[in-house]
């Protein structure tokens, strides 16, 4: 395990019924779109694996920002958590507060913004964090 990764206790954990959704354009503000991307995934080779594919697709290559957070149940019964904010400030740390309140395991997590040069400042963690909140109305 690297130094910026933890280990948690697990209780109540949320679990998906589905492998795998995208919920495109979920949010728009000021020309900035967001889409939501989660798989179901239960190892580091799958999540990493996973990643480099999406960015095979030109809609994810040419977005500005793919923020991700993911948590993992590991042999231990203990949670892998692992976010990255992918140049937006911030961004991972909030999706990644948000599978927690929802304590979400075994799955990847990702939004996606593509950004039309209209500053959203403090906006765009509540672009993220809503966008994460409407994944999990959608899923409930």
């Amino acid at each position: 395990m690297s130094n910026n990764q933890i280990s948690l206790s697990l209780s109540n954990e949320f679990i998906l019924s589905k492998d795998n959704v995208i919920f495109k354009d979920i949010i728009i503000d000021r020309k900035s779109h967001y889409t939501v991307v989660w798989k179901k995934l239960s190892t580091k080779e799958e999540i990493d694996k996973f990643m480099k594919d999406l960015i095979l697709d030109d809609y994810y290559r040419k977005a500005t920002h793919n923020s991700y957070a993911y948590r993992i149940k590991l042999k231990n019964w203990s949670v892998l958590e692992w976010k990255n904010d992918d140049g937006e400030t911030w961004a991972g740390m909030c999706i990644l507060r948000e599978l927690q309140r929802e304590n979400a395991i075994d799955l990847i997590l990702i939004v996606t913004r593509y950004f039309w040069w209209i500053k959203l400042q403090s906006d765009r963690f509540k672009n993220v964090i809503n966008a994460c909140k409407m994944f999990f109305e959608k899923q409930k």
